[in-house]
């Protein structure tokens, strides 16, 4: 796709399926839920590269351990509905461990 497509794309497509699967895990924090939450401070700017160094960045040690043990049920979310639904987006298959292969966590976080 073209830029303006992707831009397309992004407003009409996974921001709305995206926002909606956020809310309904916390609908609280995600109630504004706008460019800005994933790519950053910079998408207000136009600037949507990803990985975004605004959204917290991931430690992949021991599978994730720390994270897993301090938010299991972010983790649980991020790994069983945000990755899979966004690789489908994206027209991608979710990350696959055995190959290295696929849409991930460093996708769309940096690496700690």
């Amino acid at each position: 796709m073209k830029q303006g497509e992707r831009l397309d794309y992004m407003k009409k497509v996974v921001m709305p399926r995206m926002a909606e699967l956020f809310q309904e895990a916390n609908p609280t924090r995600y109630a504004d839920m706008n460019c800005a939450t994933c790519h950053g401070a910079g998408a207000r700017q136009g600037h949507f590269r990803m990985p975004a160094p605004d959204l917290p960045a991931l430690d992949p040690s021991d599978g994730f351990a720390a994270h897993r043990a301090e938010l299991p049920e972010v983790m649980t979310f991020m790994s069983e509905v945000v990755v899979p639904e966004m690789a489908r987006l994206m027209g991608e298959r979710p990350y696959d461990p055995e190959t290295g292969q696929g849409f991930g966590c460093f996708d769309c976080h940096v690496k700690k």
